[in-house]
């Protein structure tokens, strides 16, 4: 599996959708609006943003009034929509598509400056049906006309959609089957050079950006339908060209084929999924039917894809629901996300989360049951930005918040997850307390040998750094010791190690 690099691990990413990034009634969010908002990204604890796409969109078949921004008409320009500018109609198409990568250069340079990262949408298994590879008058420096790089039917006036609810897209046949994928066994070109071709456009797409306006990554759209071949040699190249740049798969199959072949990290759908069964997906009547699993799980990502494996957790995205919504409520919406942070991985949250947003931005007109676009009010729950502010400022700060070691600790009670994260000589312990249906709860446990050793000379303690006010004491020479608590509904702890 490929080195992660450092800078990635002690990543925290903050999606942003540019369409609803500073809305207002007649236009939408704009780069500039983005980069005017970095400072507040960066005050929250985030240190690396994540664009969707911000490329032009098909017209034909598209989806609502504006259209769905993973319908790419031309993967190197920049869309109208997202450029700031009162009189677009008098700018020449050339005059404005130069000031869009003007303000995109200025956007990447000032996340730069800060010392954060700027990662973009690569949406390379299907485009929009007129995308301009499509289009017979599209000159061969805009990547000329290729319609044998789609899938047609005879009768088809349109090559085929990947699958029948993406009407609004089309497949890009990379020539190798991927099996899974609907009409893969139709994935194949006679012609080497057809595919040799299509790989090196492809490619030249990911190396653009990264050379002209010195991005560092990729989130992969659907990474794992498009073959691992292409991926092998694609992010090769890349990385040749800035060693860096890192590359993270929306994929929800072919995990460590996808890592084997060049990726940093992966979705870590499975957990997300797993919480879900807290408000939204019940199973058996009981909501914390899974919560003891979540070790199980955790314990089969490591025994699959190695120990220094990296997934990107999160508790929502563009494509689920609001994680307070999810939950049922801001405090519910805690724990989950705690457990997101303190795991190994990177964590993610999506622009507005923060905030206590419910409503979730629509992809286009009518998706996820909203009509109309809206801005984000991003001080709509101030005392929960304080509490993600405070959050996220630890993960930056300890180093062992950041690192692959990680040791699970039995808990008495089936509703609490915890476990020993440790860099070094420095540790802690962290308890996710789940229990919303009660006052109090209690729980014991045994601390974990680590600390008892770090302790066996002068003693120590354990002192929490979320609310401050739980103080473990441990004694020298101790042999064993077992913990006894009562924590108050969703109450989580994260007990530092601290030597006497």
């Amino acid at each position: 599996m490929t080195s992660v690099p450092e800078w990635f691990r002690s990543a925290i990413i903050y999606q942003i959708y540019p369409r609803v990034h500073g809305f207002q009634e007649g236009r939408f969010g704009t780069l500039v609006d983005i980069e005017k908002d970095l400072e507040r990204i960066q005050k929250l604890g985030a240190n690396t943003i994540w664009l969707m796409p911000i490329q032009p969109l098909g017209e034909v078949n598209r989806k609502g009034i504006s259209g769905s921004p993973y319908a790419i008409r031309d993967y190197k320009s920049i869309s109208a929509d997202v450029i700031a500018c009162d009189r677009k109609e008098e700018l020449s198409p050339d005059d404005l598509e130069a000031l869009g990568k003007e303000q995109f250069r200025s956007l990447v340079k000032s996340a730069h400056q800060r010392g954060m990262r700027v990662l973009m949408d690569f949406v390379g298994n299907h485009c929009a049906p007129d995308n301009v590879l499509l289009d017979p008058a599209n000159p061969p420096q805009r990547g000329g006309y290729h319609p044998e790089w789609f899938i047609w039917d005879q009768e088809d006036k349109l090559p085929l959609a990947p699958e029948p609810d993406w009407w609004d897209t089309v497949d890009i046949n990379y020539g190798i089957a991927v099996p899974g994928k609907p009409n893969y066994h139709r994935l194949y070109h006679q012609d080497e050079q057809v595919q040799k071709e299509l790989w090196a456009y492809m490619t030249s797409v990911l190396t653009y950006w990264v050379k002209e306006f010195d991005i560092d990554g990729y989130r992969c759209d659907f990474a794992h339908w498009v073959p691992l071949e292409f991926w092998r040699e694609a992010i090769a190249e890349v990385k040749g060209i800035k060693k860096e740049t890192i590359f993270f798969a929306e994929a929800y199959d072919r995990l460590k084929e996808l890592l084997e072949s060049g990726f940093d990290a992966t979705y870590a759908f499975e957990i997300y999924n797993q919480l879900k069964s807290l408000h939204h997906d019940v199973k058996y009547d009981d909501p914390y039917f899974e919560v003891p699993y979540i070790k199980d799980k955790i314990n089969w990502e490591r025994n699959r894809f190695g120990p220094r494996y990296c997934m990107v957790r999160y508790t929502e995205n563009h494509d689920e629901i609001r994680s307070i919504v999810m939950y049922g409520s801001e405090e519910r919406s805690k724990p989950p996300f705690l457990l997101a942070l303190t795991l190994p991985g990177v964590p993610l949250l999506y622009a507005g989360q923060e905030a206590g947003a419910v409503i979730r931005p629509p992809l286009f007109e009518g998706n996820f049951g909203e009509e109309k676009f809206q801005n984000i009010d991003f001080h709509g729950r101030k005392d929960l930005t304080k509490w993600y502010e405070k959050v996220l400022t630890l993960r930056q700060e300890k180093s062992y918040l950041k690192g692959p070691e990680l040791t699970f600790v039995i808990p008495s009670n089936r509703k609490m997850v915890i476990y020993l994260r440790r860099w070094g000589n420095e540790m802690a312990l962290m308890i996710i307390n789940f229990a919303f249906d009660s006052i109090s709860e209690d729980v014991e446990f045994d601390l974990p040998a680590e600390i008892l050793q770090s302790c066996w000379d002068s003693g120590g303690q354990l002192v929490d750094l979320l609310e401050g006010q739980q103080v473990i004491k441990i004694g020298s020479r101790t042999v064993a010791q077992r913990v006894k608590l009562t924590l108050s509904s969703l109450q989580s702890l994260l007990l530092e190690m601290r030597n006497n």
